[in-house]
């Protein structure tokens, strides 16, 4: 009696991306990009990171950096371009709800401060004392870190949340970027920190309601809804640096 065959089963296929979840991932590239709110035109920031896990390994011979252009080299593991939130960084004052006093939040301190840990991490807590004064905007400043390496090659431990979507051709797809920080106190640590925080999906997944709205109503074969006539695409309400500060004090 012959035994039972596997020669039919096939191999799982391995997601190029990085999906929300607890992640063990590098920083290929990170940067940061300056636009003005048009309410007040005030100056606001995102800060984008380049992940990688590390290799997958086996018989995986990596993604192409370049689509269908093997020559210029491949990632091991999976990526994924995040942000460090989902709504930009800016600066704010007012006074709390909560206790009635003043508060100020300044965005260029909220960039050091994020920028801090991840080079104390990468064991260079000391570079941005040691720069002092050397650039005169954080775009120099990030290109200095990425050309100088000092994230490079340092795996982290993650927390990452995201928004779901459904793209064109009707799959899932995730936006990402790390919690609010209400919902995770800290979402990145060096690999192995039992602090940083264990990711739920209930609370670090948001889905973009408008996206499934209109999926569903071709599906059945009604015409695309207003998007106007939608509600919010979000499951709560974003918390805006004002209230952060309100649950804080």
């Amino acid at each position: 009696m012959s035994g039972i065959s596997t020669k039919e089963v096939k191999k799982v296929a391995v997601s190029k991306e990085l999906k929300p979840g607890n992640v063990v991932a590098k920083i290929n590239n990170i940067s940061i990009e300056v636009t003005k709110n048009p309410r007040d035109n005030n100056e606001e920031f995102q800060i984008f990171m380049e992940l990688e896990t590390r290799p997958i390994g086996g018989d995986f011979l990596g993604f192409d950096k370049v689509f269908n252009d093997p020559t210029k080299g491949q990632y091991l593991g999976q990526t994924k371009k995040i942000k460090y939130a989902n709504w930009p960084i800016s600066s704010i004052k007012g006074i709390s709800k909560k206790t009635g006093k003043p508060f100020e939040i300044i965005a260029s301190s909220k960039i050091l401060e994020f920028l801090q840990k991840l080079l104390t991490i990468s064991g260079n807590a000391n570079w941005l004392h040691e720069n002092d004064g050397n650039f005169k905007t954080f775009g120099n400043m990030f290109e200095a870190i990425n050309n100088a390496r000092l994230l490079n090659d340092v795996y982290m431990s993650w927390c990452l949340g995201g928004t779901e979507s459904i793209n064109a051709k009707g799959y899932t797809t995730y936006y990402v970027y790390l919690p609010e920080r209400r919902l995770a106190l800290n979402p990145v640590g060096a690999e192995g920190d039992v602090t940083v925080t264990t990711f739920n999906a209930d609370l670090h997944i948001k889905k973009d309601l408008k996206k499934y709205a209109v999926n569903d109503d071709l599906e059945n074969g009604e015409d695309a809804p207003n998007p106007l006539d939608i509600l919010d695409s979000k499951l709560e309400v974003e918390t805006n640096d004002e209230e952060l500060f309100d649950m804080l004090d």
